[in-house]
């Protein structure tokens, strides 16, 4: 496995890359370097948001500990059984290799489960939180017009506490995939703490008039609800996982204007 670190000289992410095999380096298209930064600010960064990892510099550095990763792929083999055992659910998985029915378009995708990665989780299950627990309802992006192409549904947000109060894990996920099928290029698509486990994105009545950032154009809208509102009267489940982030709900209200 290469070294990310050079006489003990912290490397950027574009020098990580370099330390890399070739055959690794060509899962990471120079094309991609700007979505491949912001990956590496959500999940090493100072910043709130997203899941963190804890003891690496960058996201290519986990990479760097998966020696056969270029082999699997080409053999279009993974650790997504190893991932279900982990928590992952069914869904969220892509083929590794999709059949003659698979509907047109689908991508294909491989998991790979990187051990002794440290982390902390920026999702948690509903079922874990007090049914108390107040909940930031918004949509951060897109359009609130089903119809519109760029139509994307609401998010469900716990804003409390601190990073260290985030669930701690041992291990990553690297997900590498291709468009188009065989005819597709494999390129890392990402990699974050923990199993592929995707917060609930979902719409009720009364998410519907939640505009994101770029139609209100201004102060952005949002409910708050509670656990219980969300597991009895939206009846989400308590297995859908919501966002968690480090921080004080009050003082994040303010930057809302907050729906009844």
């Amino acid at each position: 496995m290469p070294d990310p670190q050079r006489e003990g000289v912290e490397l950027t992410l574009r020098d990580t890359r370099m330390t890399l095999p070739k055959e690794v380096q060509e899962l990471l298209p120079e094309e991609n370097m700007t979505y491949y930064e912001s990956t590496n600010q959500m999940h090493c960064g100072e910043g709130l948001g997203g899941s963190k990892f804890e003891k690496v510099n960058n996201i290519f550095e986990v990479i760097a500990r998966y020696p056969d990763l270029a082999t699997k792929v080409k053999e279009r083999t993974d650790d997504r059984e190893t991932l279900l055992a982990a928590g992952a659910p069914e869904s969220a998985f892509l083929p590794a290799t999709k059949g003659p029915d698979a509907p047109e378009g689908l991508p294909e995708a491989l998991y790979f489960k990187v051990e002794g990665v440290e982390g902390r989780l920026g999702i948690t299950r509903l079922a874990d939180l007090p049914e108390d627990t107040r909940v930031l309802v918004r949509r951060e992006k897109g359009q609130s017009d089903p119809d519109e192409k760029q139509y994307t549904p609401v998010s469900f947000t716990v804003i409390r506490g601190t990073e260290a109060d985030m669930p701690k894990v041992d291990f990553a996920t690297i997900i590498v995939g291709r468009e188009g099928g065989e005819e597709g290029q494999d390129a890392v698509w990402t990699t974050h703490p923990g199993a592929p486990v995707r917060p609930a994105m979902k719409e009720f009545d009364w998410t519907r008039d939640l505009r994101s950032p770029e139609e209100s154009g201004g102060e952005q809208e949002a409910r708050v609800v509670t656990v219980k509102d969300l597991l009895e009267k939206a009846e989400m489940s308590g297995d859908d996982y919501v966002k968690l982030v480090p921080g004080d709900m009050d003082e994040t209200l303010k930057e809302y204007r907050v729906l009844e």
